[in-house]
């Protein structure tokens, strides 16, 4: 027999040896039987319904956790800003007040289009979101420019400014140092 036919019969045999059941181990020359398990001992039976179960009330236990801190923020809440823009170049008003307390809300918002001011008072709580006054009244018969006006914007969150009809025309930029 060529070397090249014993290299691959031995080969052959322990690849065979390696992936045959062992029901015995050899420690020292002393043989010990290992357990022989059936093939339903190999594999752990689980009742799908069961871990389906558990993982929907895993998600209900986050899904709860979610809504626990979601209502705690909701009643933490505290704020209270305002915002108004009066424009005499284009005759318009925009203004908006709001205060929340924890589950309540109460605010305003009014605006004028130059043929309309309008004005809405609302609430929103745990009986949601309700408007309390609602009032319309007319002012004219379109919006009155005047390109010699300005439009003042304020806000309790940014301060205030102004500008005229000149700075929208033209714009002002800042320059920028040459990047080298």
């Amino acid at each position: 027999m060529s070397f090249r036919c014993t290299i691959v019969i031995l080969a052959t045999l322990g690849t065979l040896c390696l992936a045959a059941p062992q029901n015995s181990l050899t420690v020292g020359g002393k043989t010990d039987a290992l357990p022989v398990k059936s093939d339903r001992d190999k594999y752990e039976v689980v009742d799908s319904v069961p871990q389906e179960s558990a993982r929907k009330n895993e998600r209900n236990l986050r899904k709860d956790d979610d809504k626990a801190l979601e209502e705690f923020q909701a009643k933490s809440a505290h704020y209270s800003y305002d915002s108004s823009i009066t424009d005499t170049i284009s005759d318009q008003t925009v203004q908006r007040q709001e205060t929340r307390e924890g589950l309540a809300l109460k605010g305003m918002y009014a605006y004028s289009d130059g043929f309309y001011k309008r004005e809405v008072h609302y609430v929103a709580d745990d009986k949601g979101y309700r408007l309390v006054k609602e009032i319309s009244i007319p002012i004219g018969e379109g919006p009155q420019e005047d390109p010699n006006g300005k439009a003042d914007v304020s806000s309790s969150l940014s301060g205030s400014y102004s500008i005229t009809a000149d700075d929208i025309a033209r714009p002002s930029y800042k320059k920028h140092p040459k990047k080298v």
